[in-house]
């Protein structure tokens, strides 16, 4: 065998070794730096609070840090938008909620759209509502409320976090199946709706069972009911306003979500490890617990093609809901 043979032997050699080697390369050197998931909401939302928990986990599996960020604004439209603009590299990702399929169906113009803009990872967590009314308010059941609430319309006011929000839908869908219109009162955020309602000013609300129920618990307000098919861990002996004997509330439900996105192009392989990573991390008994005393629960196990389809309903349902009851498009 002659000189120049044998190096092209060796280079050949070479030359496959290293194409053997390349996909196990490009899977195991994802993540070689910091991760930032963006919680488009401030401290304390069902989406920042979900975010550090998985977080923490996370930064442990890939064995690189992850760092949550809050860019907040226009009812998380200005994270969103942020994120869809990314490089899709798997190192920007976006820890969205409800407020994100609500969008299309409120608002005319938005800057990003989610159906195309990202890829999605994995539904997180789900945050149920519940409808709050004062600790002293002479209701003794959600039937009572309801035929009260039918009698006199003009008596009352609710609250929502503000408008195109899931308290607002929440509202809007419950008084839109009994047929009762009710003046509504935005505020900027639950935490000023809350007060307004334990002082009087209003006389209920939809929200999450993670900003209302230290109310309750604290004896300040009371719940009548959750909008889920059937009543909840975080919420015991509250009943569920679908198994209610209000006839129009038969199949009612109105829960919130959280879940993971990246931008769109973002290599399969990426989303695919952090949906497996994630998956993981929300079987362990540890963080389902963690976020059940947050009063958020853990999402079911689903896939990348589960949530995809998933978003697509959710946002066919707020269009629904926002049709339904009427609601002009901002």
């Amino acid at each position: 065998m002659n000189r120049s043979r044998s190096l092209g032997l060796l280079l050949s050699a070479l030359a496959a070794s290293l194409l053997a080697a390349a996909p196990a390369a490009g899977q195991g050197g994802y993540p070689a730096k910091p991760i930032r998931i963006i919680a488009p909401f401030p401290p304390g939302n069902s989406s920042d609070v979900a975010a550090r928990f998985l977080g923490e986990q996370l930064a442990a599996r890939l064995g690189q840090p992850v760092v949550v960020e809050n860019k907040v604004g226009a009812s998380g439209q200005v994270g969103a938008a942020y994120v869809a603009k990314s490089d899709p590299d798997g190192y920007t990702l976006l820890m969205t909620s409800t407020s994100a399929t609500i969008s299309p169906a409120i608002y005319k113009s938005i800057p990003f759209d989610i159906l195309g803009d990202f890829s999605p990872v994995v539904r997180v967590a789900v945050a149920p509502m519940v409808l709050l009314v004062r600790a002293d308010a002479p209701y003794a059941s959600l039937e009572d409320f309801v035929a009260q609430l039918r009698s006199h319309p003009e008596r009352y006011t609710y609250a929502t976090a503000g408008s195109g929000t899931i308290q607002h839908l929440a509202i809007a869908a419950f008084l839109s199946r009994l047929k009762t219109d009710v003046l509504g009162v935005p505020y900027k955020g639950s935490p000023q709706a809350l007060t307004d309602l334990i002082g009087g000013q209003v006389q209920f609300m939809f929200d999450a069972v993670l900003s209302g129920k230290p109310h309750v618990d604290s004896g300040r307000l009371k719940p009548l009911a959750v909008a889920s098919l059937a009543p909840i861990a975080q919420m015991p002996g509250v009943p569920a306003a679908a198994q209610s004997t209000v006839a129009e509330l038969k199949d009612f439900e109105i829960e919130g979500w959280v879940g993971l996105l990246a931008p769109r192009g973002t290599p399969g392989a990426i989303t695919q490890r952090l949906n497996r990573e994630i998956v993981a991390v929300l079987s362990s008994p540890d963080m389902r617990e963690r976020l059940a005393k947050a009063n958020i629960a853990a999402a079911q196990a689903n896939t990348r093609e589960e949530f995809s389809r998933f978003l697509r309903n959710d946002a066919q349902r707020w269009k629904d809901i926002v049709t339904a009851a009427r609601i002009p498009q901002e």
